[in-house]
C-alpha cells in the first residue's frame, strides 16, 4: 500500500499538527510505503530520507494569510502514484494543490479544525474546501464533539469517522528527570500552575492572568506568540511579577520536567479554534489534572469534568481561579484526577491506537 501524507510542516518545525503527523508517520512507516509532503521554510525543495521514511519539503515563496505558497506542490502530489492520499486539514495549500494534481489515490482528510477567525479568507477558500471534502472517501474527525458541533462537518456526516489523536507515552516518562524536577521546585516553589501553548488570541491567557490575582501559587507560561508583550504588560500592571513567569518556547523534551513538577495544567481557551487540546494529553500522561473550558470541541471530550480535571466557562477568570484553588488545596483530588487522566490516555489516546485506526480505515477504503 502506497500512502502519501500531506501536512503543513514537519519536525523539527513545532506545532500540534506537526506532532500528530510525525507520530502517525512513525507508526505507519514500517507497515506501508510512505511519503510525506510538506512546505519548506525556504524557497528550495529538500528531499530527506531517514529510517525508511522519505520527507519532501517543498520550496515556498512565502506566506499569504498564514498559508505557505508552494507552486510546485501539485507536481509533487502528482509524481507519487499513491493508493491513499491523506491531507491534514486546515491546509489550504495542500487542498488546492491536490485538486490541481490529478492524483488518482483515494482521498482521506484528517479534519483537525474549522477555519474560524479568517472569515474573508474563508469565503475565498470555501469552494476549494467543499470540492475536496466532496471528493474525499472518508473524513477523519478527532472527536464526536467536533463532528456534532461543526456545521460544515455535519454536511458530510455519512463519510466521517472518529479517530482520536494520540501521543507517544514514552516521551512523558518521569524517570530520569528527578534532578530537573527538584530544580524547578527549588526555583518556583511547590504550588505550580502550568500553561503550555501559543500566546495568541484564542488561548485565553489574559483570563488566566486575571485569575492569578486570586490564586496562591506560581504560574509558569511556556510558549511564545504575538500577544507576549501585551501579556507581560498585563502582569506588570497587576503586580503579578512574583506569581507569573514567562519561560518562552521550549523543546518538547525540555517541557517534560515542567509537566511533572506542576500541580495542574490550565487550558483557558475561549473559541473553537481550540479543536482538541493535545497539550491536555501530555499533562494527563504525566499524571496531572487539567482545567479546561466548556467549548463544543474535542477539549471537553479529552478532559472529563470531575474525572480527569475540572471544566469552567470560557472567559470566566473567577471560575478559573476557583478551579485552580480547589485543585491546589486538595492533594487527594489532584492525585485521583491525575491517575484517572493517565488511565484515560493509556486507553484512548496513544499514537499506536491512532495509527491502528487510521491503517484499518485505509484498508476499508481500498477494499470498498
Amino acid at each position: 500500500m502506497k500512502v502519501l501524507q500531506i501536512g503543513k510542516f514537519y519536525p523539527p518545525h513545532r506545532g500540534g499538527m506537526e506532532s500528530v503527523l510525525y507520530d502517525l508517520c512513525e507508526e505507519l512507516k514500517g507497515k506501508v510505503d510512505l511519503r510525506v509532503l510538506v512546505a519548506n521554510g525556504g524557497c528550495t525543495t529538500k528531499v530527506e530520507a531517514k529510517d525508511g521514511l522519505k520527507v519532501i519539503r517543498v520550496g515556498s515563496l512565502g506566506t499569504i494569510f498564514s498559508t505557505s505558497v508552494c507552486p510546485t506542490m501539485a507536481y509533487w502530489i502528482r509524481s507519487f502514484q499513491a493508493d491513499i492520499v491523506q491531507i491534514h486539514h486546515p491546509n489550504p495549500m495542500a487542498n488546492i494543490s491536490y485538486l490541481l494534481g490529478n492524483q488518482p489515490g483515494k482521498l482521506i482528510v484528517l479534519y483537525q479544525s474549522d477555519i474560524v477567525r479568517q472569515r474573508t479568507t474563508y469565503k475565498l477558500y470555501n469552494p476549494f474546501l467543499m470540492r475536496m471534502l466532496k471528493r474525499a472517501h472518508r473524513i477523519i474527525v478527532t472527536s464526536p464533539n467536533y463532528l456534532s458541533s461543526s456545521s460544515l462537518l455535519r454536511q458530510f456526516e455519512e463519510k466521517s469517522v472518529v479517530i482520536p489523536l494520540g501521543i507517544d507515552l514514552r516521551k512523558f516518562d518521569k524517570k530520569g528527570w528527578e534532578k530537573e524536577i527538584a530544580a524547578i521546585h527549588s526555583q518556583y516553589g511547590r504550588k505550580i500552575v502550568l500553561f503550555v501553548g501559543r500566546l495568541t488570541h484564542y488561548k485565553g491567557v489574559p483570563y488566566l492572568l486575571e485569575a492569578m490575582k486570586r490564586v496562591s501559587g506560581r504560574l509558569l507560561i511556556i510558549g511564545a506568540g504575538e500577544l507576549e508583550r501585551q501579556l507581560k504588560n498585563q502582569v506588570e500592571r497587576n503586580s503579578l511579577s512574583k506569581k507569573v513567569n514567562f519561560l518562552g518556547e521550549l523543546r518538547e523534551e525540555e517541557m517534560v520536567p515542567f509537566f511533572h513538577a506542576s500541580d495542574v495544567l490550565v487550558l483557558p481557551s475561549i473559541t473553537r479554534n481550540e479543536a482538541f487540546g493535545l497539550v491536555q494529553l501530555e499533562a494527563m500522561a504525566c499524571g496531572k489534572p487539567v482545567i479546561s473550558t466548556q467549548l463544543e470541541t474535542g477539549v471537553q471530550y479529552v478532559n472529563q469534568n470531575g474525572v480527569t480535571g475540572l471544566v469552567v466557562p470560557p472567559g470566566d477568570s473567577e471560575a478559573l481561579a476557583g478551579a485552580i484553588n480547589r485543585l491546589l488545596e486538595d492533594e487527594k483530588l489532584r492525585t485521583r484526577m491525575g491517575i484517572e487522566g493517565r488511565r484515560r490516555v493509556e486507553r484512548e489516546f496513544t499514537k499506536e491506537r491512532m495509527a491502528w485506526g487510521t491503517l484499518k480505515l485505509y484498508e476499508e477504503v481500498l477494499a470498498s
